[in-house]
């Protein structure tokens, strides 16, 4: 084949794939990217979701804890399904106050707000440098990711990454959530604790606070029936970048029950809004997105 014709098959298959081409990033952004660790996601197969007989036992000990969690929530999971992803690499831990400030004197986006527009980091449980940055939409968590080249994880992506190969309850594997050993909930600290300070809680594959500390936006829009007919290969839940549907969240929080903690487990969240307990981290390549 020559070259000239080997180079565009090549480019076509890589737009073929959903892949956003990489934009050259500033001397700024390029300085928070170098404060990234990454780790890489091989391409594979894995199963997402949750069969109807993982869901009426859950629904059945939800009941019996007196846990407020809708039984659509988690119907919501359903059906188990096959997923194929591309590889792709994901930051190691959620993006920091640190990160995310060097991103706002930059860009000069509006600093991390409350649930009533204050000024977050007035506060001093949330204001540490090396403690998740919560406080940001869906919106300002995808300009940062955009800065540094890179995206939010889709839903899937996110998913392959807290249950492994292996389709584990929780990023540690199946055994339930201990606080001290795994992850921060259940307000046992009462707010969000600085990033990577739970080893034990990592997943497989060395990601690190993907059940706890923060709830983490996702790329997709949430839709409760979405599982029931997507694609198989790299799916995606986003019709294009700016409308205002509620967005998957995942992984749960500091203030969070052990429920919530489930990799499975999909939440949402209007993309306008901002909260105390919410943050993010991101991906690459990043996804291609419909204006």
């Amino acid at each position: 084949m020559p070259l000239w014709l080997a180079s565009l098959v090549f480019l076509w298959c890589y737009a073929s794939l959903g892949v956003a081409e990489s934009p050259a990033i500033s001397v700024a952004a390029q300085r928070v990217l170098d404060l990234i660790e990454w780790i890489e996601i091989p391409a594979g197969e894995f199963l997402m979701g949750s069969s109807s007989e993982e869901i009426a036992a859950l629904a059945s000990e939800a009941n019996f804890r007196g846990a407020m969690v809708d039984h659509h929530t988690f119907e919501a999971e359903i059906p188990s399904h096959k997923v194929f992803l591309q590889a792709y690499s994901i930051s190691r831990h959620e993006i920091t106050n640190a990160q995310y400030k060097l991103f706002i004197e930059n860009t000069r986006r509006p600093k991390p707000r409350g649930n009533q527009g204050e000024d977050i980091w007035q506060e001093e449980k949330f204001a540490n440098s090396e403690l998740p940055v919560v406080g940001v939409t869906w919106f300002d968590a995808q300009a940062f990711a955009e800065w540094i080249g890179s995206s939010l994880p889709t839903e899937a992506q996110w998913e392959r990454v807290a249950r492994g190969k292996h389709r584990t309850d929780y990023p540690w594997g199946d055994a339930l959530p201990r606080a001290r050993q795994h992850a921060n909930f259940a307000r046992r600290y009462d707010c969000p604790t600085p990033v990577g300070q739970f080893p034990a809680g990592s997943t497989v594959e060395g990601v690190e606070d993907m059940a706890g500390n923060v709830w983490e936006w996702c790329l997709d829009e949430y839709d409760a029936t979405f599982y029931q007919n997507r694609p198989s290969d790299d799916p995606i839940n986003l019709r294009y970048r700016d409308v205002l549907r509620p967005r998957v969240i995942r992984g749960g929080a500091w203030d969070s029950g052990r429920i919530f903690l489930r990799s499975a487990l999909r939440f949402k969240f209007f993309p306008l809004d901002s909260s105390h307990s919410i943050g993010f981290r991101v991906v690459r390549p990043a996804a291609r997105i419909p204006n």
